[in-house]
């Protein structure tokens, strides 16, 4: 049985600067800016029996997070790649999240990148659940404000969620399971680790990604919904038009998609509806897809 407990997890062997690690030296010096400011970028990708999903995708996000917040990535695409399948291979998994961590690096205190000469590169793999379980969940709608495109753009998936996790002690504290968070105009951005979605009669609806991630699985879903009869629709959405669907629903690398049954209290009509299924039914027959995932055997080692 997969140990999901804290010492299983922190029993796993890691991938530092182009190295598997044992845990004990699975370290990130107290010196590193990454730590002290939150500077750096990281993806979260899902392995599932034995092959990585949207491997492409994931890395390219990770080089146009880096370059928006003028960091190097220290390794090709390919060293990156044969790393994630190396640590999921050190530790025995077929099933685990991969986490991609790319920091600062170490340098004198300070906020002046250029204090640190070369960035910490990480790689993680751990069993993980679906993040937010397999039932449809209640949210509510945070006052937290997401990020503005004017401080540190959405699309940048940055060590910085502080606002993403102010808005989830919001949703624990008020027996929900997320929150739904706004831009500074009152629009619907995203929850604190997902996409969202909205179905108006056959039309499927989310958000701009001004103020929100631009997710793979969210990308994904956009491309399958014709094949489930709905059509995409990329546009500002109020809350009221979450209150007012006919099924609403979060997507994620960790979460997949995940049915909403109630928003700020009120229920919706369906958790999961039709349209719902059909696209977990559409999205789980990608996952062995060769032109969206890549197996483990198929990469080579270091």
């Amino acid at each position: 049985m997969t140990d999901l407990s804290l010492e299983g997890h922190l029993s796993l062997a890691i991938w530092r600067d182009g190295a598997i690690v044992d845990p004990s030296r699975a370290t990130v010096s107290v010196w590193d800016h990454g730590l002290l400011y939150g500077d750096g970028v990281f993806e979260g990708l899902r392995l599932r029996a034995g092959r990585l999903y949207r491997h492409r995708q994931h890395l390219v996000r990770l080089r146009r997070s880096a370059r928006a917040i003028a960091l190097d990535v220290p390794y090709d695409d390919e060293t990156l790649l044969r790393g994630m399948a190396a640590t999921a291979r050190a530790n025995g998994l077929e099933d685990a999240h991969v986490r991609i961590i790319l920091t600062r690096g170490i340098g004198l205190p300070g906020v002046d990148p250029q204090r640190c000469p070369r960035a910490t590169t990480l790689i993680l793999a751990y069993p993980f659940p679906p993040l937010l379980g397999s039932e449809p969940i209640r949210l509510i709608t945070s006052s937290v404000v997401r990020k503005s495109p004017r401080s540190v753009p959405a699309r940048v998936k940055s060590l910085s969620y502080l606002d993403n996790v102010l808005a989830k002690v919001q949703a624990n504290a008020a027996g929900a399971g997320d929150a739904i968070m706004l831009d500074a105009g009152g629009l619907v951005a995203e929850a604190t680790s997902t996409n969202v979605f909205a179905v108006h009669g056959e039309r499927l609806m989310t958000p701009p990604t001004i103020a929100a991630l631009a997710g793979i699985t969210r990308a994904t879903i956009l491309e399958l919904a014709a094949g489930a009869g709905l059509t995409p629709c990329v546009e500002p959405l109020e809350p009221g038009d979450l209150y007012t669907a006919d099924e609403v629903f979060l997507t994620g690398s960790g979460a997949g998609i995940v049915p909403v049954a109630s928003i700020d209290g009120r229920d919706l009509p369906a958790a999961p509806g039709t349209h719902t299924r059909a696209l977990e039914a559409a999205y789980r027959a990608t996952w062995t897809d060769p032109a969206c995932s890549v197996a483990l055997t198929d990469i080579q080692e270091a």
